[in-house]
């Protein structure tokens, strides 16, 4: 659908230091808990649970104070380029991160959409920021309760606002069939009406390399496709006409490493069916899209 509608001198030295560290410390890589992002439950403090932690991080991006640390590294990587030698060898940017995090400040998140399976949660619905109105999902996943960060060891898998999203759309009761169609949905919002660099961190390598060959600078690079190519060959995927989807078909292979979904595109006179394959990922653990054609 379309939505028409982030002391003694002795004591002020070793603060002073303390500070430093912890300033220092800000710009290295994530270690598993998040920084100055949430606090330390009291003791018998419960559990916090996956709504609580989603909450949570949705507010901080709306008050700008959404931490990278907060990501798990194949986020980080989807949305965050390296920049630096040393950024290449995590493969990505925490600068680029906060840039890409700061875009959601002043956005207000209404929730609509509430899917959990295998300890994930999955938020999606309407993000507000000024007189603009979008979709947006959020994934977060689990991670160490003992975590003294606030947020349950709770980490951002996945993020994106779009002009696009799904309708009547119910989750499966099969984990892995639902986290396929989590990855396919994300696929075709950010196709139709978002950030296509995120639609490309979504195909398979495989895929990629098909369809955007990499030219021998990018070889240089490490890169397994062109980027700027791929970006090109995505647009020309958009339909302008095309105002949502449903998925009216899910197949789960038996050994449940792929699945097999019919979308059928909305263009409000009529609808057209696609075939969307999905993998999982072996190296990351998540769903990719392996192919995307027009029946």
């Amino acid at each position: 659908m379309r939505l028409t509608t982030d002391r003694s001198w002795r004591q002020v030295v070793a603060l002073a230091a303390v500070s430093v560290l912890v300033v220092a410390g800000c710009n290295d890589r994530p270690k598993g808990a998040g920084l100055g992002n949430g606090t330390a439950g009291g003791p018998g403090s419960q559990p916090v649970t996956a709504r609580q932690a989603a909450d949570k991080y949705l507010k901080s991006l709306g008050d700008g104070e959404a931490s990278p640390y907060r990501l798990t590294d194949n986020f980080l990587r989807a949305i965050a380029p390296p920049v630096t030698e040393d950024d290449k060898k995590f493969g990505y940017s925490l600068s680029n991160a906060r840039d890409w995090l700061a875009r959601f400040q002043g956005t207000k998140f209404v929730v609509g959409e509430e899917t959990e399976f295998a300890g994930v949660i999955v938020l999606r619905g309407r993000a507000e920021s000024g007189n603009k109105r979008e979709a947006f999902a959020l994934r977060m996943t689990p991670g160490p309760q003992k975590e003294p960060d606030g947020f349950g060891g709770y980490k951002v898998d996945w993020l994106h606002r779009s002009e696009r999203q799904g309708s009547e759309i119910k989750k499966d009761a099969d984990p892995e069939l639902a986290a396929a169609q989590d990855a396919v949905r994300d696929f075709i919002d950010v196709l139709l009406g978002g950030d296509l660099r995120q639609a490309g961190a979504l195909m398979t390598p495989a895929w990629r390399k098909t369809v955007s060959p990499p030219h021998p600078a990018d070889e240089r690079a490490g890169l397994d496709h062109n980027p700027g190519f791929l970006i090109g060959t995505l647009k020309t995927w958009k339909d302008e006409k095309l105002i949502g989807y449903t998925l009216s078909k899910a197949e789960l292979s038996a050994d449940k490493a792929a699945a097999t979904f019919t979308a059928q595109l909305d263009s409000g006179d009529h609808q057209t069916p696609y075939t969307a394959k999905a993998a999982k990922d072996k190296a990351t653990g998540w769903w990719l899209i392996e192919a995307f054609s027009k029946q």
